[in-house]
């Protein structure tokens, strides 16, 4: 994975534990990637493994190859799996 020149990670960005609101999260990240310098959804798809807590990580982990292929995919496969998480 190359790094977008300059690029500057999420600071501002909790790690998604399933503890917040999901739709509100993403957007956040995503966000945050673009403001960051990264306007690739490869590179922010990529690099979501960083901002996630250990047992969301080990979910994605897990999925199949090229599930996610896009933000798009990324937004209906998390909604899908974590959508009830958030009370």
């Amino acid at each position: 994975m190359l790094f977008p020149q300059r690029f500057r990670p999420p600071a501002n960005v909790v790690k998604y534990t399933g503890e917040t609101n999901l739709e509100v999260w993403l957007e956040d990240y995503r966000l945050a990637c673009w403001a960051g310098g990264a306007n690739d959804d490869q590179f922010i798809i990529q690099y979501l493994p960083i901002c996630i807590g250990e047992n969301v990580r080990a979910w994605l982990e897990f999925l199949p190859a090229d599930t996610i292929g896009n933000l798009t995919n990324l937004r209906k496969v998390f909604v899908r799996n974590f959508q009830g998480t958030y009370a």
